[in-house]
């Protein structure tokens, strides 16, 4: 198994920051791009744990960092977004989709997301 992207503790409401990158490690130009993101219990489920869209749903809770260039995204879970988990450990699937201003896809890239436990 690849190893995870992010560990986190389950009911953490901290914001996330992720640096989207392409495969030779630069980062991605998010200006004028749209981002969503989808977090779920494994790549195929047909549910998500939690939904974002820098364009729609849980946008105040997503963002694109300034200079957009950079390629910075931070996302800000909510108590509300672990009431899926019901108490669970485990390790999840997050996926961003990248788009332009067409909502072309630009690029999509898993991120593995590994949780330790509940913080009480």
């Amino acid at each position: 198994m690849a190893s995870p992207d992010l560990i986190i503790k389950e009911g953490d409401t901290r914001d996330w920051v992720f640096t989207l990158s392409d495969s030779s490690s630069v980062a991605i130009n998010l200006t004028s791009a749209r981002v969503k993101f989808n977090m779920r219990r494994h790549e195929w489920h047909a549910s998500d744990l939690f939904y974002r869209d820098t364009d729609g749903t849980g946008s105040d809770l997503i963002a694109i960092g300034t200079p957009a260039s950079d390629g910075q995204v931070s996302i800000t879970p909510t108590t509300a977004d672990w009431v899926g988990l019901s108490d669970s450990t485990g390790v999840f699937v997050g996926e961003f989709w990248i788009s332009d201003q067409n909502n072309d896809v630009q690029i999509t890239q898993d991120v593995v997301v590994r949780v330790d436990g509940a913080m009480i």
